[in-house]
């Protein structure tokens, strides 16, 4: 009797998990366009209060050092991520640690800028891990005084949850391009910001040239950090948003590009960027936004005096 009450516990827990996910899912196919700009404009509020409030509080990615690309500032579903550094030109190979507390766990050297962890010892649930790398030239990631960039496993049951969407999303007969797209939205609702920006950097080297690809791309790296990849990301979304003329999204990735600027110290880009999204909310007839911006103009203009 009892094994058949934990049996029906256990179906009772797998038809829940199904019906959030076929839930979760029928929202995403249902209105993709409407996820794919509500997801933009909600990770541009997102970006804006990481931003501060004009302080430079972000540096630049430096070049010259091998800083962690991903994971970072992150929740992870595999428990064999792939781990990626910024490559530097005079390294030859890189010493890669996964540290926990003050205990390395794991080390390897490799000749390129990528690894993906062999899933031995077994990430644990809860705990932080932070990548480690060190080039053979003496650079080192430690070098960039950075808070955040550790990662952690997601908690199992929503782990479940989770790959149950994906399974039913992939199911479904519907465009590539939707698919990732959706796919994204899912890993980002769910803090998984490294299997967003892997699923959408996979479509990139697929050949998808989308505005909203690249605007998420340069949302969840500077999300996680990586001030370099998102300035990359949004200029090229700015570019694809121009040859298409989709002025709404024009308008929001040049705001973002305003934000990131002052962020990292940047005051004269950030006026530029912030003007060029004004004189678009004005195209779009939107009021309220160029009299913000128009205030971020100034306020900008006159710190530079």
């Amino acid at each position: 009797m009892r094994y058949a009450v934990m049996g029906a516990k256990g179906k009772q827990r797998s038809i829940f998990l199904l019906f959030f996910a076929v839930l979760f899912l029928l929202l995403i196919l249902v209105v993709p366009e409407r996820i794919v700009a509500d997801g933009g404009r909600s990770n541009e509020v997102l970006v804006a209060q990481n931003c501060g409030n004009g302080d430079t509080s972000v540096a630049r990615s430096p070049t010259d050092i091998p800083y962690v690309i991903s994971p970072r500032n992150t929740l992870l579903l595999s428990n064999q991520p792939k781990l990626r550094w910024n490559s530097l030109l005079d390294a030859k190979s890189y010493t890669v640690s996964l540290v926990k507390g003050d205990k390395t766990v794991w080390e390897t050297t490799v000749g390129k800028n990528e690894v993906v962890y062999p899933g031995k010892p077994v990430l644990e649930a809860g705990v932080e891990y932070l990548l480690s790398v060190k080039a053979d030239s003496g650079k080192s990631s430690a070098e960039v005084q950075e808070s955040a960039r550790g990662f952690r496993l997601l908690p199992t049951s929503v782990a479940q949850v989770v790959k149950v969407a994906i399974a039913q999303l992939n199911s479904q007969q519907i465009p590539q391009k939707v698919r990732g797209l959706a796919s994204a939205y899912i890993y980002s609702g769910a803090d998984l910001k490294s299997e967003a920006i892997e699923t959408l950097e996979a479509m990139v080297a697929g050949g998808v040239k989308d505005v909203s690809v690249h605007h998420q791309l340069g949302n969840l790296y500077w999300l996680t950090g990586v001030s370099l990849l998102s300035e990359i990301n949004y200029k090229e979304a700015v570019k694809l948003a121009k040859s298409s003329q989709d002025l709404p999204e024009l308008a929001e990735i040049s705001s973002a590009l305003g934000r990131l600027y002052v962020a990292i110290g940047e005051k004269g880009e950030a006026v530029k960027w912030f003007s060029q999204a004004r004189d678009v909310y004005k195209a779009l007839g939107n009021t309220l936004r160029v009299r913000e911006l128009n205030g971020q103009v100034d306020l900008m203009k006159r710190s530079l005096i």
